[in-house]
């Protein structure tokens, strides 16, 4: 059996549509020798998740083999189109032949086209061969849903410690699952109970008592959520909370008692007070003490303490010394006092009780957050030179006393503005020229003139300009031998720039061979451009990087700082030393020269000789040389003293 399984949630009911044949599907005449004898479907209803089994018999009357295939969704939109993609399985038996297999179906609807229809088609292919028959099942599918309470739950119910509730509840499921009945108490215990088919309802009961850990100052009541959750074995399910209230045993209040030892506090002759704090609790219990100090904006302190436990209404002191420093205004002091744990220390065990403090003097001067500018981007025109900036510092005196503000530009000036006292807001300013670039620290310091009471605020000035940086326009050196520079030669370079705004520039020689580098600093301007000239001697073959890094020192436009790069060849001069010759040299050369023109010499007098012997014997030289090999050596002797 072949089981192609896929994910549940549905219900399947199944339809047959008989055995059909035709010629197109290898039918010969007009009976089948291939014949379907039952195709079945079941059970005849599921769940997406649970298989569909398909069960087929075949005979034919020909052949000793058959081929069933089954297609699980054959049928495509618009019907009967063939569903090209539909999952299948193929079998081969012996004649007769049965085969039983299943299939899951994932969704309502077509697996091609889902939503579009709420059925499949299942067409089975039999074959022994030569003929094939077919046979339709439909399989309709619909949802499963999730099962209900029939009863409903109240949502909260209040108890006393230890009580026990009894819970009575219907639940049903509209498909006839099986229910799963989970019971979460909201205290840490969990019961579960298991129903049969709940398709007409099934009673389920529980009891549960709760017994809270009560401790000081909890509260009247104690709350829980308890959860009841209902599932069926797939998956579904629907949930239900009840609120339990448990009761708490009446747990009194602390009543406290708080005063201060001065509600108005000189700094010059006493910055200190004393809080006088009692309280006594009913059942006595251990008591957390807050004393919270506010200075009318936020809190500025918070002291905690604690006493231990005493018997029923017993006074217990806790008094706090306070010193406020020379910060004057009005404090506000407020004491907590709770009987009960962290984290039930709120009302109505929270009991509270304030005093006012007035702290007199003088008061530091209030001073804005930040320096303001005139202009926040300053920019330094070249065609001006320079950018002027106005700070401006906001300042007010609690006290009317005079202010004064010292102002540091970051540039060794000093400066200095001063109110004439009295209750306003003052605005004081200063201007500050910059006629270069770069980052400023500004200050200024406002005070009343008292010990302290100096207050210092900052402000980064980042100045820029629109100046243009420098520019090469050639870098010339020559070698002595022309393509290289020999070893200890000495190069002169020139290097030739400009600039915009004919500023100071900077030049850095760096020859690349390990020696120290050359500083210039270059003013003297002719026709804008300016030259800077530099010898060098290398003292090591090779071919050496110059690096040039110019700069005019300015922020503007572009890249300021920049590389100018360059090569130089270093190599030696090779000269070939030729020995000076002896006289045997000069008389072996002679002799050399002397043999060819002997064999010349010689070669001129055979042929003179040969003209010779011609004219005065009347015969060709090849006669002569014929009668040459007759005579004997007297003879030939004889004959040759004749012609000469």
């Amino acid at each position: 059996m072949i089981s192609l399984m896929m994910t549940c949630g549905f219900m399947v009911a199944v339809i047959d549509f008989g055995h059909v044949s035709s010629p197109s599907e290898g039918l010969t005449g007009s009976i089948a020798a291939t014949t379907i004898g039952s195709f079945t479907a079941t059970p005849s209803t599921v769940y997406v998740g649970d298989p569909v089994t398909f069960t087929a018999t075949a005979s034919s009357t020909t052949g000793s083999q058959l081929t069933f295939t089954f297609f699980y969704d054959a049928v495509d939109i618009p019907y009967p189109t063939n569903n090209t993609e539909s999952p299948y399985s193929t079998h081969t038996t012996g004649n007769p032949g049965t085969v039983t297999t299943s299939f899951t179906y994932t969704r309502l609807g077509n697996l091609t086209t889902p939503g579009l229809t709420s059925y499949y088609i299942v067409r089975l292919l039999v074959g022994d061969g030569s003929n094939t028959v077919s046979s339709l099942k439909q399989i309709n599918v619909i949802e499963n849903t999730a099962p209900t309470f029939v009863d409903s739950l109240p949502t909260s119910l209040t108890l006393d410690p230890d009580e026990v509730a009894d819970f009575d509840i219907n639940v049903s499921d509209p498909d006839d699952d099986p229910v799963t009945v989970t019971w979460d108490f909201g205290d840490g215990v969990v019961a579960v109970d298991e129903t049969g088919n709940a398709l007409l309802g099934i009673a389920v009961s529980q009891s549960h008592a709760w017994s809270p850990d009560i401790g000081p100052g909890m509260g009247p009541v104690f709350y829980y959520s308890m959860v009841v959750t209902l599932e069926d074995p797939h998956s579904n399910t629907v949930s239900a909370t009840v609120v339990i209230g448990i009761r708490l045993p009446y747990n009194g209040l602390p009543v406290i008692y708080f005063d201060a030892s001065s509600n108005n506090v000189d700094p010059d002759v006493e910055d200190e007070v004393t809080f006088y704090a009692s309280a006594k609790d009913p059942e006595g219990e251990a008591l957390t003490w807050t004393f919270v100090v506010n200075n009318s904006v936020e809190d500025v302190d918070v002291i905690v303490s604690h006493t231990d436990v005493t018997p029923v209404n017993t006074t217990v002191w806790n008094n706090l010394t306070y010193a406020f420093g020379n910060n004057p205004g009005t404090y506000n002091v407020r004491l907590y006092v709770s009987d009960a744990l962290i984290p039930y220390q709120i009302a109505p065990h929270n009991v509270t009780k304030p005093e006012t403090v007035t702290v007199i003097g003088n008061a530091v001067p209030s001073v804005v957050d930040q320096i303001a500018m005139s202009d926040e981007s300053p920019t330094i025109d070249t065609a001006v030179t320079f950018v002027i900036v106005t700070f401006t510092i906001q300042a007010y005196d609690g006290d009317g006393d005079v202010l004064t503000v010292a102002w540091d530009m970051d540039d060794g000036v000093p400066r200095t503005n001063s109110s004439d006292g009295g209750w306003t807001t003052y605005e004081f300013n200063q201007d500050r020229l910059f006629n270069t670039t770069g980052s400023f620290n500004i200050s200024a310091t406002v005070t009343d003139g008292l010990e302290g009471h100096d207050v210092t605020k900052y402000r980064l000035v980042n100045v820029t300009s629109n100046n243009l940086p420098p520019v090469v326009i050639e870098l010339n050196f020559t070698y002595e031998t022309g393509d290289f520079a020999l070893v200890g030669e000495s190069v002169e370079f020139t290097l030739t720039l400009s600039d915009p705004e004919m500023d100071v520039l900077e030049i850095v020689w760096d020859f690349g061979d390990n020696t120290s580098q050359v500083y210039f600093n270059l003013t003297e301007y002719v026709d804008d451009v300016v030259m800077c000239r530099v010898n060098h001697t290398f003292n090591e073959v090779g071919v050496h990087n110059l690096t040039i890094t110019y700069t005019d020192n300015q922020i503007g436009l572009l890249t300021h700082q920049k590389v100018k790069y360059a090569q130089v060849t270093v190599d030696e001069l090779y000269i070939e030393v030729v020995d000076v010759w002896s006289w045997w040299d000069y008389t072996s050369l002679a002799l050399l020269l002397i043999i060819p023109i002997v064999f010349i010499l010689n070669l001129l007098r055979i042929r003179v000789n040969r003209r010779r012997f011609e004219e005065k014997g009347g015969q060709s030289w090849q006669e002569m040389k014929l009668r040459e090999s007759e005579m004997s050596v007297e003879e030939e002797s004889d004959f040759y003293t004749e012609v000469d």
